[in-house]
Formats: C-alpha cells, sequence, structure tokens
C-alpha cells in the first residue's frame, strides 16, 4: 500500500499546501527562475498566498517598510557585490522577525528565497525584487496596512 503522507502537504504542481510550508527552496528556485516559470504564474501565486498569510498574521506594512526600501535599491553588479547587501537584508528580516512574532512567516520566506536569490544572477535578482513586490501589493490587496 502506498505512503499517502509523501504527499501531504503538497498540490502537484509544487506549490507547497500546508500552513507551515509556504515555500520551500525547490519552489523557490523555480520562480526565480524565467527559464521555468516563463510567464510567473507560480511567482504571482506563491506572492498571493504570502501577501494573504502575512495579513492574516497581522504584519502590517509599516513592520516591512524599511525591509522593503532596501530591497528596491538592490542593483546587480557583476562584481556581485549586491550579495552584500542581501545578506544584510536578510539580517534585518531576523532583527525584525525578533522583535515582531507574527513575522515568523514572512521571515522564513524570505530566507528561502534569498538563499535561492544568492545562487543565482540578475534574473533571480530582478524576479526577487518582483515577488517582493507582489507580496506587499497581494497584501494590501487582502486588507492589510
Amino acid at each position: 500500500m502506498p505512503n499517502n503522507n509523501q504527499n501531504k502537504g503538497k498540490q502537484q504542481n509544487n506549490i507547497p499546501n500546508n500552513q507551515e510550508d509556504i515555500l520551500n527552496a525547490q519552489t523557490a528556485s523555480i520562480l526565480l527562475n524565467p527559464q521555468k516559470d516563463a510567464d510567473g504564474k507560480l511567482l504571482f501565486e506563491i506572492a498571493e498566498k504570502v501577501g494573504k498569510r502575512i495579513k492574516d498574521d497581522g504584519v502590517t506594512v509599516s513592520q516591512i517598510r524599511k525591509i522593503y526600501s532596501e530591497v528596491r535599491k538592490l542593483e546587480y553588479d557583476e562584481k556581485r557585490e549586491y550579495q552584500y547587501n542581501l545578506r544584510l537584508i536578510k539580517a534585518q528580516i531576523g532583527y525584525t522577525a525578533g522583535r515582531f512574532s507574527k513575522l515568523k512567516n514572512f521571515k522564513n520566506v524570505f530566507d528561502i528565497l534569498i538563499q535561492e536569490t544568492l545562487k543565482g544572477d540578475k534574473t533571480e535578482l530582478k524576479r526577487f525584487k518582483d515577488f517582493f513586490e507582489a507580496v506587499i501589493a497581494y497584501h494590501k490587496a487582502y486588507g492589510g496596512n
């Protein structure tokens, strides 16, 4: 008899489905790769889930405004110095999540995304920035403030 727990919490299209697993490294790698997610469908589906989740968690835009501002400033450079700033943003997210426990899901998602973005180049960085912006937009669309 097959083990039905193997796919528990996962949908067929690689989108994590359970409450604790909004995003995993494999899904992050796919959504950051325009050859695997050319139309951005996965990127925006996950961004919508994250935006709704952080709104439901009670996260406010003011709690993540500084981080969003730093993400918008990120620029790719051939020497890959942008990676330092991306790691700094990861630390800022950790600090903010330490101050506001409702940012736990936000932190978990962006820790994974930052790790996967660091493995890529300017294409992955652009999609990371697009994802962050989409999360903020969906958060607001679902009534976040």
